[in-house]
Order: C-alpha cells, then sequence, then structure tokens
C-alpha cells in the first residue's frame, strides 16, 4: 500500500473560511465522532478545488477534514487538521451524532465530529449510468430505491489507514462513534448510502467482531423483514408504505430514538441488538 495524505489544499484557518479554530467547551475541546460523506463528484482534485485550498468555489460555505481519491495515486487530501473544525455537516441538522435529537447549536456535526468526504458519484441518476456491480440501497425514508456506486479497494484501504490516524490522535472515538451524513441530515441528504461501515471500521479498529448493523437493513424489504421480527405484523413486501412508516416510528417511540420515520445508523443498532 502506497498513497499520500497531501495537504496541497489546506484551508487558511480565519475568518472568511468555512473552518474554526479548536473544538469547544461543548465536548471538552475535542471532537467525539467521525460522520462519513460520498462528494457526488469523480475525482478528489474536483472535490478539492469545492472545499480545499485558499480560494475554495464553496469558500466560507463548507469543507471537510479530509478528501479520500478512488485510487492510491490520488491518495488524500486534508483539508483542516482533525485539532481545528470544518463545516461539513449541521444544515438542516435534526439529529445528533449520537442519535439523539439535535437541540442546540452545539450538537451541530461541525461542532462535534471530524468529516470525511470520499470520492464517489452517489447514486444512479440522469447523467450518472448505473453498472451491473452498483448496489441496491434505499433512502433513509424507504421511498427511493438507489443504485449505489462501490467504493474501490484501494479507496476502503485507505479509509482504514487514515481512521487508524484519526483515533490514534483522538483514542475515545469509539466504532460507534461512526456514522453518515444522512444520520445526521435524514430529510436532506442520503449519502453516504450503502457505505461499507463494517469492513471499515473492523479494519480501523482491528475488530473482526465489529458487528454489521448496515448491510442487512440496507432495503426496504429488509428493514420491513426486522419490523416484522421485533413484532410489527406488516406482512412480506418489498415496498415502504405507511404502515411502515407508522412501524417504524413507534420503534423509534419505544426505543428512546428521534421519532422521525427514518431509518439510521442509530435505528440499525438497536434492531440489530433486539433482532440478535
Amino acid at each position: 500500500m502506497s498513497f499520500l495524505i497531501s495537504d496541497r489544499f489546506l484551508i487558511p484557518v480565519s475568518e472568511g473560511y468555512a473552518v474554526d479554530r479548536g473544538w469547544t467547551a461543548a465536548t471538552d475541546f475535542k471532537p467525539v465522532a467521525v460522520t462519513w460523506h460520498w462528494s457526488a463528484t469523480r475525482t478528489l482534485d474536483e472535490c478539492s478545488r469545492l472545499l480545499g485550498g485558499p480560494e475554495p468555489l464553496r469558500k466560507g460555505i463548507a469543507s471537510a477534514h479530509f478528501g479520500i481519491g478512488r485510487s492510491y495515486r490520488e491518495g488524500i487530501d486534508r483539508y483542516v487538521s482533525v485539532d481545528d473544525r470544518s463545516w461539513h455537516a449541521g444544515k438542516n441538522q435534526t439529529v445528533r451524532w449520537d442519535g439523539g435529537p439535535c437541540l442546540e447549536v452545539s450538537d451541530k456535526g461541525h461542532r462535534t465530529s471530524i468529516g470525511i468526504e470520499t470520492i464517489h458519484l452517489g447514486y444512479a441518476r440522469p447523467g450518472i449510468q448505473a453498472e451491473s456491480d452498483w448496489a441496491r440501497a434505499d433512502s433513509p425514508n424507504g421511498r427511493w430505491q438507489l443504485r449505489i456506486q462501490p467504493w474501490t479497494e484501494e479507496q476502503i484501504q485507505m479509509m482504514i489507514e487514515l481512521g487508524r490516524e484519526i483515533v490514534a490522535h483522538w483514542p475515545h472515538i469509539g466504532p460507534n462513534a461512526h456514522h453518515g451524513h444522512h444520520d445526521l441530515c435524514p430529510d436532506y441528504k442520503v449519502d453516504p448510502v450503502g457505505f461499507p461501515f463494517a469492513r471499515v471500521l473492523r479494519g480501523i479498529y482491528n475488530d473482526p467482531e465489529i458487528p454489521d448493523v448496515w448491510t442487512p437493513y440496507w432495503t426496504a424489504r429488509q428493514r420491513r423483514t426486522a419490523l416484522n421480527g421485533l413484532g410489527f405484523g406488516l406482512g412480506p413486501g418489498g415496498l415502504w408504505d405507511k404502515s411502515c412508516d407508522l412501524a417504524l416510528r413507534s420503534f423509534q417511540a419505544a426505543e428512546g430514538l428521534v421519532v422521525n420515520g427514518r431509518w439510521s445508523t442509530f435505528v440499525s443498532r438497536r434492531v440489530h441488538q433486539l433482532l440478535n
């Protein structure tokens, strides 16, 4: 494995940029989680020109701590030190990093978590044609059946190595502190649906026993089956209808989760615990 973490697109930590110096007292002056994203770009260079450097196209609007390319040749670009904050999540955020309700500005992703962009087209749509190896995964509300571009093998290895570097610097960040942008902003974002969380986290923490609480619930059919297994009596089927939405909301209320009818990492984790 041979790749570089480049500082060529570091963002100045100064007024006018989507960066803040240090972490806040609300999190004891440290990040408490990692938020994973997809870039919806084809190349790392394209993402880096949008988010990084002294004159990013999204200057003062958005940033991230890192961008991870699709190959070792592209490597990783660092935009913001993990000792500082990047503005990578927070707009329309309703759920906190730990699954609780986002009630305060101090709960926002850009104040609590390290943001990582992975170079990825997202899902098939006009202008983006799905290929034969693209996965099937549905949106958090269960209504959109999506075809998801896979992450490359080299990219996954870089995610693991970067994750290890972050955890070495901030060792209190454990496996359950990782989530996707869509977990924080479920009515606003779908990225990174279909992300290989289990494989990445098992690699970061060198623990093959970390449970895969994601892939068993990627689709509406799988989610419906899981709710049936918990006694909701929805019957067979692959569609996500009003009865499924009501059952999920009932489950969220009973388990003390944010009641929004959106299937998240936090829902998956609790469902998996109860079923296993």
